[in-house]
């Protein structure tokens, strides 16, 4: 039995954790990485179930685990700081009704679909809190006297944007107790410490197979052959986003191109009809990320045969005739600190408007005709 039925399993993980539990060789913590969305948290948890159903009837964990009530099983992750906290407080805290609920949500969406990409709020780093916590916890005796297991996610934003809470969990790694299980996941090794990288047990997941993907959309989905393929040309092993656009895929592909059309062709009035329509952070969280891989596209586009947006093709030998190479590079450094800003309390609308004058501006930096940009006022 596993906790996901759904899952492209990595056969390499189950055989190596295998070959731990037999020579009973287990480390008291590995570090998970990878790129987004290849199952890496799903693994973790496959792997918690292994160890917990040991000593107690599966049925039972596996209920426990799905309906996120084992004892055993600790989910850290970046948090919002909604109110003020003292230094012995619990992590909880510092969050409001509305984020404890949210939290909670998504972790059960997580269990439910392996692929569910979690999102929260102005959750930017993992609270150091969170860490005391842990300490708390972990010379107490466990449940059952099984294994005590914390599951990381973002352990890279253990270091950002200050290192304390590294710092503190590097402390806990150095001297673990026994039947403490750690697993970071990451998607971004170089940004954690490699005093903490040290200490962990490494396994790195692979994409899968953009073949894989598109016979999981098929069979799982049920989506048609054609637009399975596009999704996962795309996508390129990113699971995650290979589902985001699964759902209403038309409309997002309409968006990105009027986005893309709107960029290459100025028109500010318009584009802020268009930032009228989009409230949703994710959804414009997702068309960026779009954007970013037809900007790379465009980029590698004399060098590579292997364009994400290849259906684009005519549309790439546009965008790179017209453009700069260092210009497009720049632009996709505007578009990542756009997603970045968006977490803070900035007038959406406002935001959008500034980041297409800002974009435009970067593109034809290098050969620049002038355009009136005073011309257009901001329709908010």
């Amino acid at each position: 039995m596993m906790i996901y039925q759904n899952i492209i399993k990595n056969d390499m993980f189950f055989n190596q954790f295998q070959d731990y539990i037999k020579n009973e060789s287990i480390p008291n913590a590995f570090l998970f990485y990878g790129g987004e969305g290849v199952g890496k948290f799903a693994h973790a948890v496959e792997l918690s179930y292994i160890l917990l159903s040991q000593k107690e009837d599966s049925d039972i964990t596996y209920k426990k685990i799905k309906n996120n009530r084992h004892e055993n099983i600790h989910y850290i992750s970046p948090l919002p700081r909604s109110k003020s906290i003292k230094k012995n407080d619990a992590v909880l805290k510092a969050l409001s009704d509305i984020d404890i609920e949210n939290i909670q949500k998504q972790i059960k969406l997580k269990l439910s679909n392996p692929y569910h990409r979690i999102s929260i709020d102005k959750a930017n780093t993992i609270l150091i809190n969170s860490i005391r916590d842990i300490k708390s916890k972990i010379n107490l005796s466990s449940y059952n006297n099984q294994w005590n297991i914390y599951i990381i996610t973002n352990a890279e934003k253990l270091c950002y944007p200050r290192t304390e809470s590294g710092n503190a969990l590097l402390k806990i790694l150095e001297e673990p107790n026994e039947n403490n299980l750690f697993i970071l996941l990451t998607s971004n090794i170089s940004q954690v410490l490699d005093t903490i990288t040290s200490r962990c047990t490494k396994f790195f997941f692979p994409n899968p197979s953009n073949q894989s993907i598109k016979e999981y959309l098929i069979n799982e989905n049920k989506f048609d052959d054609k637009d399975s393929k596009i999704i996962a040309n795309i996508c390129c092993g990113n699971i995650t986003l290979a589902l985001s656009l699964f759902d209403n895929f038309e409309k997002k592909l309409s968006q990105f191109n009027t986005i893309t059309k709107l960029i290459f062709d100025y028109d500010l009035k318009e584009w802020n009809k268009l930032s009228m329509k989009l409230k949703d952070h994710d959804e414009i969280k997702l068309l960026c990320n779009l954007l970013i891989i037809f900007l790379t596209d465009v980029i590698q586009y004399t060098s590579s045969k292997d364009l994400r947006f290849n259906y684009l093709s005519k549309e790439i030998d546009k965008w790179y005739n017209r453009y700069n190479i260092e210009d497009l590079y720049s632009a996709i450094e505007i578009i990542n600190k756009f997603i970045e800003n968006m977490g803070k309390n900035t007038y959406l609308p406002l935001l959008f408007a500034a980041f297409y004058i800002e974009i435009n501006k970067s593109l034809n930096r290098s050969n620049f005709r002038k355009k009136n940009f005073s011309n257009y006022s901001l329709s908010i």
